[in-house]
């Protein structure tokens, strides 16, 4: 008997119900998304009582795997219409998304839950998840040049701006930075007060980004360069400590129809390739990220300073570069790097990484290095990893050394 039917309705209710938490909660909190979903359901009951089987416990308390119970008798109801009602709780978020958001919500959805979830959400319960992912496509019928106003484009931008500086700080960190920097830019484009930002974990039933009507009347150039403003604050502030641009980033979350509309309000998202300054920052962020989920970030921070002095010897470049801890609880740590290694050979970049996963997989006990270096490569952005990978640096070898070590 194959895996996927052995599965039944209340299984695979609650692995979608987990999945879109999940999913929202990155985006907010996995507390804000349990009780946004638990309201919905409960509205839904209305229209579907036997969604009473399904309980949302307090995020707060527990993992995620445990936040969502379904009782087995949901498995006495038929799969189609406990099928419908998803598919209901769907078309309600993806309402509430909007536009080009709710796309990409399904898309998540589908390729998060796994391939026999799936499966069996088509086959046994009627929820095509492609099949809306297509059909949405057409009652919104894309996203055209035209139908974007000011507040879409500004929304958007933000909404991305956030995302992707989190993913090299933190949450926290992002939102308060770029609205520090909205804050000080009304001075020269007071147009930005009819733009306000909520840190939507704290502040339930806010929007992240709430933008007032006559942000539409201002001309798009002029809402232009504040984009190009606020972007290029943000680019100095990552500089300054210690953290990689994000336009390549920023370029690879908007869609065609946001980037050639950015384009005509004269903002052009060009990346830059990947040089060696931006290499060693990253690759120091995520050993110094992925030691902190064995110790804590001070211990991290202590233990890759450590290894830059041990090799700063045979490699003078190292020397330029230092970690230091963050000062406040909501600030990311610092990583400082003294001078351009753009000058620097393939040669000597790959020996120095090398060395440093070397060194650093010899410090951990054995049940913390044996994934290591795999945690390593899923953590380090592709772009990253790719150019590591073309000058010549062996993980398998780095691993294989490892083992043979006594």
């Amino acid at each position: 008997m194959r895996w996927e039917y052995m599965l039944d309705t209340a299984d695979v209710t609650r692995q979608f119900i987990e999945t879109i938490i999940d999913i929202i909660g990155r985006k907010t909190s996995e507390e804000y998304a349990a009780v946004a979903i638990r309201n919905l359901l409960k509205k839904l009951e209305k229209s579907y009582s036997f969604l009473q089987a399904i309980e949302i416990k307090n995020s707060r308390t527990l993992e995620l795997e445990g936040t969502v119970k379904v009782q087995e008798q949901l498995n006495t109801i038929s799969p189609l219409e406990v099928g419908l009602s998803l598919q209901e709780l769907l078309r309600t978020i993806m309402k509430s998304l909007g536009k080009t958001a709710g796309y990409f919500f399904i898309r998540e959805t589908r390729e998060k839950i796994g391939i026999n979830y799936d499966r069996f959400l088509l086959k046994s319960m009627d929820l095509d998840l492609s099949l809306m992912q297509s059909m949405f496509i057409v009652e919104k019928k894309t996203v055209h040049l035209l139908d974007l106003q000011n507040s879409d484009i500004l929304r958007r931008f933000l909404k991305v701006l956030i995302d992707v500086v989190e993913k090299q700080t933190s949450k926290a960190f992002a939102i308060n930075t770029i609205k520090q920097h909205v804050d000080v830019l009304k001075q020269h484009y007071p147009f930005l007060t009819y733009l306000s930002m909520n840190d939507v974990r704290y502040t339930l039933g806010t929007e992240e980004i709430a933008l007032q009507p006559q942000i539409n009347t201002i001309e798009p150039q002029d809402v232009g360069r504040a984009i190009k403003s606020i972007l290029q604050e943000i680019e100095k502030t990552l500089s300054e400590i210690g953290r990689n641009s994000i336009v390549g980033d920023l370029k690879g979350q908007l869609t065609f129809e946001y980037l050639g509309k950015l384009n005509e309000m004269g903002v052009a998202l060009t990346s830059q390739n990947v040089g060696y300054n931006a290499l060693f920052s990253q690759v120091i962020k995520t050993l110094v990220d992925a030691l902190s989920k064995k110790s804590s970030e001070n211990n991290a921070i202590s233990l890759v300073n450590s290894f830059l002095r041990k090799n700063d010897n045979k490699y003078e470049f190292l020397k330029k570069i230092k970690v230091e801890p963050s000062v406040h609880q909501d600030e990311p740590y610092h990583i400082i790097i003294s001078d351009t290694f753009d000058t620097i050979s393939d040669t000597d970049v790959r020996r120095a990484i090398q060395q440093l996963l070397e060194n650093i997989l010899q410090s951990l006990e054995k049940q913390n290095s044996e994934d290591f270096i795999q945690q390593f490569k899923e953590s380090l952005d592709k772009k990253y990893l790719l150019k590591i990978e073309e000058i010549g640096v062996n993980f398998h070898m780095i691993e294989l050394h490892q083992a043979m070590s006594p």
